[in-house]
């Protein structure tokens, strides 16, 4: 992962200077980016239940998730320290854990070895290994086996993720199968952005669109507003940089959600972090980006818990296992293209039969598949990382 620090005070964090305010004691939860925050914030809530006076720290490698972690009630966020000794001493002697907790693919080696010998006892959660990723950790082998049998569990979300966990040398028992922590996300009714007009307005979110779809997704922009005067469109690139392809897009009658956007606009571009939840609370219909392009995909849980019908394109490499669950449920449709994506979105606003009940479908698919972040911390307090005295 290429980092930028941007300014004194990130630099500082990035280094395991953290300053005071650091709670002691409790468990370090790590997850990179605001996708695995998502999960890591279910755990979270989970072991403030299950053990509500050991304090909880979370770190994220990138700005979107420390901002997200800042939001996660009762815990202490800070950027992660790079993965050099001097970092990770530094880090480890502000927080002194008892336990840390490494969301998915977070493997560090430098990190695993420093606290092992210190002898603070470590566990990863909701554990994935997609096969392209496999492909290029096989070739260092040795090292992540090295690592992975520092681990006192490793909680993986799928077989497949088991499997790959074993062939990487993993101590077989101590790998288990608890699923994906992502389904239990979002348990709250996210905030009205305050934008509709009126009770004609059909509205559809294009969320965490990516760098290689804007073509497809400004054909659908543009085929949707013309062909019906009450759609309205929201379009969320997935990092504010991205925007620029949109804004110069100047036949379409964008309104900036960082300028303040509100009711009467027909395209609005969010063009900022954290607010593309509060979007999915008001759609009709939700595309999914990362999927259309080589990114592998992002999370379509949130739109399908909300009960909204979604649509995903062919690549879905990073989201498979929810994707298939709601392909094969019923609450969302494969597009392969911009004409593909126009017309199925079409379909949708049009259709409000077929929105209910693919949106029903969809909540019901995800609805079954949580309990995963309970299971998780269940077997966390079973070896005696949330609570008592560090073995």
């Amino acid at each position: 992962m290429r980092l930028v620090v941007r300014d004194r005070a990130e630099g500082a964090e990035r280094l395991g200077r953290w300053g005071g305010g650091i709670p002691q004691g409790g468990i370090w939860v790590h997850a990179a980016s605001a996708g695995e925050t998502e999960g890591a914030a279910a755990v979270i809530r989970e072991i403030r239940r299950a053990a509500p006076e050991t304090p909880v720290l979370i770190t994220s490698m990138t700005r979107a998730g420390r901002r997200r972690a800042a939001r996660i009630e009762g815990t202490t966020g800070r950027f992660a320290p790079i993965d050099v000794d001097g970092a990770v001493h530094r880090a480890l002697a502000a927080a002194r854990p008892r336990a840390i907790l490494l969301v998915e693919t977070e493997i560090w080696p430098n990190w695993i070895r420093i606290a092992a010998e210190e002898g603070i006892p470590l566990a990863l959660g909701n554990g994935r290994i997609s096969p392209p990723a496999f492909r290029r950790m096989r070739a260092a082998r040795p090292l992540y086996r090295a690592a992975l049998h520092r681990f006192r569990l490793i909680g993986a979300q799928r077989e497949g993720d088991r499997d790959r966990f074993l062939l990487l040398g993993a101590p077989a028992e101590r790998v288990f199968v608890h699923g994906n922590a992502k389904f239990d996300a979002a348990p709250v009714e996210p905030p009205d952005p305050g934008v509709r007009g009126g009770p004609e307005e059909r509205w559809i979110v294009f969320g965490s669109v990516r760098d290689g779809e804007e073509e497809a997704v400004l054909h659908a922009v543009r085929t949707l507003l013309a062909g019906d005067e009450t759609i309205r469109i929201a379009v969320a690139p997935r990092h504010p940089e991205e925007a620029r392809p949109y804004r110069r897009a100047s036949d379409i009658p964008w309104r900036a959600w960082s300028e303040g956007a509100g009711p009467g606009a027909r395209a609005i571009l969010v063009d900022t972090v954290g607010d593309l939840l509060s979007f999915y609370g008001i759609a009709d219909a939700a595309f999914v980006g990362g999927t259309l392009s080589r990114h592998g995909g992002h999370n379509p849980i949130e739109p399908a818990l909300l009960g909204v019908p979604v649509l995903l394109g062919p690549h879905r490499e990073n989201c498979a296992e929810a994707a298939d669950l709601l392909l094969g449920a019923g609450g969302a449709r494969e597009v392969r293209g911009g004409e593909d994506l126009a017309r199925a979105a079409a379909v949708l606003l049009r259709d409000r039969a077929e929105r209910d009940r693919m949106g029903e479908a969809a909540r019901a698919a995800v609805e079954a598949n949580r309990g995963a972040a309970a299971a998780l911390v269940r077997r966390l307090a079973g070896e005696g990382l949330l609570g008592g005295e560090r073995e």
